[in-house]
């Protein structure tokens, strides 16, 4: 049985796979970060109240699997739309956000450590990548 994504789910898949191919496409640092923090792991997210489970696979060459989270797996990373919002647009840091609460994740201290570069690095991209900022926006307004 096939378990179909809600629209939202659909959305944030699609925005997901989105993000990954521009950085992909980029190559570079943060997508030589992004493969060694994400290949072979697997995580369970929700913002707002949609989840997801992802999977990556296939080290440098990083194949996402993005299905619909299992009712009883623990989150691995939860926030509000607004909460990213406000650490895409700058408004916020992600250290400040997760220290506050607004995002949370589960992970040790060494891949939290990971996963705070992975992010600044795609942040900073941000200002040389048009295709990340009109990524940004369109989360904002569809979401």
């Amino acid at each position: 049985m096939t378990i179909s994504l809600s629209s939202r789910a659909e959305l944030l898949s699609k925005l997901i796979l989105e993000l990954i191919e521009v950085l992909r496409d980029r190559q570079g640092d943060t997508w030589a970060a992004i493969t060694r923090v994400a290949s072979g792991k697997s995580a369970t997210i929700a913002i707002d109240d949609t989840r997801l489970y992802l999977q990556a696979e296939n080290g440098q060459e990083l194949s996402l699997q993005i299905t619909t989270a299992d009712p009883e797996a623990n989150n691995s990373f939860e926030s509000t739309g607004e909460a990213l919002r406000n650490v895409m647009f700058g408004r916020s840091s992600l250290d400040k956000a997760v220290a506050s609460g607004k995002i949370f994740i589960r992970a040790s201290f060494g891949d939290l450590l990971k996963i705070r570069a992975v992010v600044s690095a795609v942040l900073a991209d941000t200002a040389n990548e048009p295709r990340l900022q009109n990524l940004w926006e369109r989360f904002d307004r569809e979401w």
